[in-house]
């Protein structure tokens, strides 16, 4: 229906809104949209791109499969300086915005121990996810 195709649009337009004043203020310093792939998708992306592991916490009552892999527009994935986190948070809030802390970055002290992990659930080492990235096609085309 018309009604919510604005409804979407218009809170399309609010996370655009909210992600480039957040960016523009220094609140974020990494977004990743979760349409393709999902979460698991997004903090991978992120990690290989930022070069650091980091560590999510799937809320209890969620089905784990549904939050890690659903595509889903409208969500995204930011990375937030532990100094700004409240400034964040409450610029969502003030919009009406939803926000969750799902986790944090760990930089850690030695690259090559860094991993993305999901508490309770697995973990896969930095190495591993980047030597399984860049020889998907490889492996595909040959």
């Amino acid at each position: 229906s018309d009604v919510c195709s604005s409804d979407l649009l218009g809170r399309e337009k609010l996370l655009a809104d909210v992600l480039t004043a957040a960016s523009r203020d220094g609140l974020i310093s990494a977004a990743h949209d979760l349409s393709e792939g999902g979460l698991m998708q997004a903090v991978v992306e992120g990690a290989l791109a930022g070069e650091t592991g980091c560590r999510i916490v799937l809320p209890e009552e969620s089905d784990p499969f549904v939050l890690l892999f659903s595509e889903s527009a409208g969500r995204v994935l930011v990375a937030v300086p532990r100094t700004e986190e409240s400034r964040f948070t409450a610029m969502c809030e003030a919009r009406g915005l939803p926000a969750t802390r799902i986790g944090v970055v760990d930089a850690g002290p030695d690259l090559e121990e860094a991993c993305v992990e999901v508490q309770g659930r697995f973990s896969v080492p930095l190495d591993e996810l980047r030597a399984t990235w860049e020889a998907t096609l490889p492996g595909l085309f040959g």
